[in-house]
């Protein structure tokens, strides 16, 4: 493999101090880029031109010298590796291994591995922070299920018994099981590549692919009572009563509605807990919000354009100083979500529902109402219309339900025949089965002599006969 090692350090990254980053230029099959050694240099001890450390510096050539040599030979081994194996070598799986290999101590605990990668990921990475929630809390899941873990100690034995602690003893979902096998895969897998291990615990350990789970959402007359509960602001009257004389009453009753609103303008716009508390004045752009989405992967941000809907501009708030759609700050998720709790028992709606589930609500009500699946996905930002094809499949489960009514209304009709006669002619006017009219009686007016008739369908039996001044008596009266 061709490559070469020089230093050149980018000398317009010059900090307070007077110093700058020691950086090799490393070249590698055409590809280049830079490495950072971890170390500064003075900007009076560099050449810029020659591109080297000055000479008669005392003490400090030799320091810079033997520093930059032993991460040349660093890089150079990583690279040699490669060969050794018979793998092509690239910039980017040279300089994932280097990082790794200089991000801390030689160590085979798999805590110190992780808590380093994770550090270098934050510098060398823009991974969105909510990412890095994930990773932590699972990270500390794990340390709690085993305290000390060697990276050796990972094998399918340990995979089957952590999900088990997971499953079982934790009493956790499908879901978050896979979640958490996705972390240690993850970062095992770097192990391997970088090779701490020999071989990937995961190799013929199948991790499978998210469960399916039933998407719990709002039916349109739902929607419609919150709308109203929101409207009439009865929320506002709820007070929570004080424990001791030293307290005060709270009108929590204000944070009831608060979150009312939050949640039903994510309703009408499909918006994330992350996007409704970003949302500003400015993003209004004529009747469509036109905004770039918290959650989206690096180097493909998605910007959406969303339809206002006319019960939207009642939710809005115009004026406010900080130019964000809402006066207070919108509140996290888990208060949200306890806060929605209350509100669902004000409105009666014996369901679980949490932020989220309003742009559930937006997607799965959207599809019913015969929104194309493409415009759906495009307004929800997913990247791969695969991702909103979920909610697609609660639609034609539905659609699928509502259409076995037909089927089980067959299985309900009477094998009795219905014949409607003219009274007065006889002339055949009607022939069903008993059932397939959902009326209680009908009237039938005869084209053979201009006979009107009035027919019982429980009994099978008219229920009037026509006499000469056209008007109609009841039988049996």
């Amino acid at each position: 493999m061709r490559n070469t090692i020089n230093l050149d350090c980018k000398t317009h990254h010059i900090s307070k101090d007077g110093t700058y980053p020691i950086l090799l230029r490393v070249t590698l099959n055409g590809e280049q880029d830079y490495f950072n050694v971890g170390k500064r240099i003075k900007d009076s001890d560099y050449d810029r031109i020659n591109k080297k450390v000055k000479k008669g510096i005392r003490g400090d050539t030799r320091k810079y010298e033997s520093i930059i040599d032993i991460h040349k030979v660093r890089i150079q081994t990583i690279i040699d590796d490669f060969d050794k194996r018979g793998e092509l070598a690239s910039i980017a799986r040279v300089k994932e291994i280097y990082y790794g290999d200089t991000s801390g101590p030689k160590s085979k605990c798999f805590y110190e591995f992780v808590s380093n990668r994770i550090e270098w990921e934050k510098i060398h990475t823009k991974i969105k922070q909510g990412s890095f929630k994930v990773i932590a809390a699972q990270y500390k899941k794990l340390k709690k299920y085993k305290s000390k873990l060697s990276i050796h100690d990972i094998n399918h034995n340990f995979l089957d018994e952590y999900k088990a602690y997971i499953s079982n003893t934790l009493g956790q979902k499908d879901n978050t099981v896979y979640l958490a096998m996705c972390f240690l895969r993850k970062y095992t897998n770097q192990l391997y590549k970088e090779g701490k291990i020999t071989k990937s615990p995961f190799e013929n350990y199948p991790v499978g692919s998210p469960f399916e789970v039933e998407l719990v959402y709002l039916e349109p007359e739902e929607l419609k009572a919150l709308h109203n509960l929101y409207e009439s602001e009865e929320l506002l009257t709820i007070v929570k009563l004080r424990k001791s004389k030293y307290a005060k009453n709270f009108h929590i009753g204000l944070k009831y509605q608060e979150v009312l609103r939050y949640f039903l303008v994510a309703r009408y716009t499909g918006f994330r807990h992350g996007d409704i508390k970003t949302l500003k004045r400015e993003h209004i752009v004529g009747n469509e919000i036109v905004k770039q989405l918290a959650k989206s992967r690096v180097g493909r941000e998605k910007t959406v354009r969303t339809p206002i809907e006319e019960n939207f501009y009642s939710l809005m708030d115009m004026e406010n100083p900080s130019k964000l759609i809402f006066e207070n700050p919108v509140m996290e998720d888990a208060q949200t979500n306890k806060y929605l709790i209350e509100i669902m028992k004000v409105a009666k709606i014996n369901k679980h529902i949490t932020f989220h589930k309003a742009r559930y609500t937006f997607a799965i009500i959207s599809l019913i109402l015969g929104v194309d699946i493409v415009v759906v996905s495009d307004i929800l930002g997913h990247s791969e219309l695969t991702t909103t094809q979920r909610y697609a499949k609660v639609v034609d489960k539905l659609r699928r339900k509502e259409m076995s009514k037909w089927r089980n209304f067959r299985q309900n009709l009477s094998s009795t025949t219905i014949q409607i006669n003219c009274t007065n002619c006889n002339y055949s006017l009607l022939k069903s089965e008993q059932g397939i009219i959902a009326q209680k009686c009908i009237t039938c007016h005869c084209p053979n002599c201009a006979t009107l008739n009035m027919f019982d369908l429980k009994k099978n039996e008219p229920m009037y006969e026509n006499v000469a001044s056209q008007h109609f008596v009841l039988m049996n009266n």
